[in-house]
């Protein structure tokens, strides 16, 4: 999606292309967003509706809710694992000013796990995604909007990564034997 290659382009290698973006299920941020929605947005508005005069209050107090709730937004959206075809990115982003991103490469995963929890996560399909890789602590997405299909994807182009690593790991050793032969042959 166009979003994604805009909004994740500084984590992304040359010629790397994202497969999947993975981000917590909005039913998990909906009474934050709501919150946002009625004291931001329409409390002010409703002030406006009774209290007409003092509409700079007003005002100034809808367009900072608009700013937080679209924060609020942007923040959900960027927190987000971002599948790509050689690896997987977990970044959690907390502010413009602070975020991280680790890298966690397809041949140093371990084993993937989906749980899902509760009536809510059954019903909304939502769960924790957690990742054993060899080269670190586990990394967990909780709260994963589909774990199963995220799951899914990840598994399918990790082995589409270990089989083209495979082939070219094949290639090398049969073009390095054919030089080693070569070299033998001029020698003896």
């Amino acid at each position: 999606m166009f979003i994604d290659r805009v909004a994740f382009r500084n984590l992304l290698d040359e010629d790397e292309k994202i497969v999947y973006v993975a981000h917590v299920h909005p039913f998990i941020i909906y009474s934050s967003l709501f919150r946002e929605l009625f004291f931001g947005m329409l409390l002010p508005l409703g002030g406006w509706l009774l209290f007409p005069p003092l509409w700079g209050i007003w005002l100034a107090w809808g367009a900072l809710g608009v700013i937080v709730f679209n924060y609020q937004i942007f923040s959900w959206y960027m927190d987000a694992w971002i599948v790509t075809d050689t690896s997987l990115i977990n970044q959690e982003w907390n502010s413009p000013f602070d975020n991280s991103a680790v890298r966690i490469e397809y041949g140093t995963i371990e084993t993937i796990t989906s749980e899902t929890k509760g009536f809510w996560g059954l019903l909304f399909r939502y769960g924790n995604l957690r990742i054993d890789n060899v080269s670190a602590n586990p990394v967990v997405l909780q709260n994963v909007a589909m774990p199963k299909k995220v799951e899914r994807i990840i598994m399918e182009h990790q082995s589409k990564w270990v089989h083209n690593k495979t082939i070219t790991d094949h290639g090398q050793l049969k073009e390095l034997l054919t030089t080693l032969l070569r070299s033998s042959q001029k020698k003896g």
